[in-house]
This record gives structure tokens, C-alpha cells and sequence, in this order.
């Protein structure tokens, strides 16, 4: 983890010492599950890091907590329309039963990808982006690792509905991540622009394994805007299906480099 925290900072510096146009404020992929539409600019590179915790007591006297921290994104553009993204997190768990507990931690596997733009907001037509990944496994001795290899697609798109609201929606579907099988997923938000650099919004998603019952969520959360290059997050959530977490909580920070 400290090899991969050094990296990411290198990276960071050698990027902003070599990109100097101008572009608009940060826009980012967390805290919701909606994957944005909009694009690195060429050049850019972005770091979106967090923790997530969840709670659920599926039974009396049977706890599981588990904690996401950190989780990161690192997105960088090489085109007008092309973005690579690179993602991986540290998960723990711990599992409270009578007469004792179980607790793991290590690292889940490595998510590459990339988002590529399709249309432009137009009229009806929303703002269109595909985002396309895989994810590998690497460690086996990690009780976070999946036994093969992933692969997950799923369309993003945007409508402005007014100034200070949007609508955006992803479709999808994983391959082979956690367990045979396929698994849709979905995502509605609606994000609002509050006052000054505070933003919020609040969303519906999910997940339809092939081989086991859904899990429907809904979370709400805010995004404040530090400077034109950095964001801080906060968001909670409910579990609304049989098989979800009661609820959890998060909070995380982006940064874009150079300014």
C-alpha cells in the first residue's frame, strides 16, 4: 500500500509539472454510484480516494461491519474522448456471532478501464459515455479477491434539466467479478447545485446477480467544492432489499492535477 501511495504522488507531480490549459472546475465519479459522462481533459490527471463503512444485522445477535478504506481511482485523459482509470481498495470485515467473531482485511483486485465519450447533451439526447474495465485478481491470500477475472460494461448519461439540476443514469452489467454468473446493475440520480460550491443529491441503484436475489439501494450525499481543483464528499445510504446492508456511510476527497 505505501508503494502504491508513493507512486500515485509521483505521478501526480510529474503530470502537473507537464500540463498547463485551462478547464473548468472538477468534476468527479464519487460519492454516488452514477458514473459521470464527462471526461479527463487531456492531460489531466485526477486522484479520487475514500472510505466507505456498512452495517448489517441480517439476524439477532449477528452483526457484520465492514469498512472500505481507502478506496482509489485514478483517472488521467490521454484523448478528447478517451480516459484511462485505474482503481483499487483495502477492504476489512468483521463478523460478530454468539460466542465470538471472524475478522479479515486485505487488498480486493486491481480495476482497469477506460470512459469514452459518445455524444454530447442534445435536446433529448443526454450526455453519453461508455465505460468498459476488467479486474484481476493478484493476491492469493487476500479473502477480498475474486476467483476470476471481471468484466463489467455499463452506459452513462446525463440531461441537464434546468441550471441548478440533472438526471443521471447508468445501465450495465458485470461478468465473472465476485461469482459465476452475470450481474445487471443499474443507477438513477438527481443532482442538484445547493449554494455557492455545495452540491448534493440523492439516488436509487442496484445489482441483479444471475444467481442470487437483488440488492437495492438508496443513498443521498454532498459534495463542497475546496478549490477549482479539489472536492471533498460525504454520503450515507439504506439497504432496501432482503440481501443489502442496513446502511452505511462515507466520505472522500478528489484532486485534480494540474489546477
Amino acid at each position: 500500500m505505501k508503494s502504491l501511495l508513493v507512486l500515485i504522488l509521483f505521478s501526480a507531480i510529474f503530470i502537473s509539472q507537464n500540463s498547463f490549459s485551462q478547464v473548468e472546475d472538477i468534476s468527479t465519479d464519487r460519492p454516488d454510484q452514477s458514473e459521470s459522462p464527462y471526461l479527463m481533459k487531456k492531460g489531466y490527471f485526477q486522484i479520487e480516494a475514500g472510505v466507505t463503512s456498512e452495517n448489517d444485522e441480517p439476524e439477532k445477535d449477528f452483526k457484520t461491519t465492514g469498512l472500505s478504506a481507502p478506496s482509489v481511482l485514478l483517472r488521467f485523459g490521454v484523448a478528447k474522448n478517451v480516459e484511462l482509470r485505474a482503481g483499487i481498495e483495502h477492504q476489512s470485515s468483521k463478523t460478530t456471532f454468539p460466542g465470538g467473531s471472524v475478522s479479515e482485511s486485505g487488498l480486493g483486485p486491481i480495476m482497469a478501464g477506460t470512459k469514452i465519450s459518445l455524444f454530447s447533451e442534445k435536446g433529448s439526447m443526454p450526455e453519453t459515455a461508455m465505460l468498459l474495465s476488467i479486474t484481476v485478481p493478484f493476491k492469493d491470500n487476500s479473502a477480498f479477491q475474486s476467483d476470476y477475472i471481471g468484466t463489467e460494461f455499463r452506459f452513462a448519461m446525463t440531461h441537464s434539466l434546468t441550471k441548478r439540476f440533472s438526471l443521471s443514469y447508468n445501465l450495465g452489467g458485470e461478468f465473472g467479478a465476485g461469482s459465476r454468473g452475470a450481474t445487471g446493475l443499474y443507477t438513477i440520480a438527481l443532482g442538484a447545485a445547493l449554494v455557492n460550491k455545495l452540491s448534493g443529491f440523492v439516488e436509487l441503484y442496484g445489482f441483479m446477480p444471475q444467481k442470487f436475489s437483488p440488492d437495492h439501494r438508496f443513498d443521498a450525499g454532498l459534495t463542497y467544492l475546496v478549490l477549482k481543483n479539489v472536492q471533498v464528499d460525504a454520503a450515507f445510504g439504506l439497504g432496501i432489499s432482503k440481501g443489502s446492508p442496513d446502511f452505511f456511510v462515507g466520505g472522500g476527497v478528489s484532486v485534480r492535477l494540474p489546477k
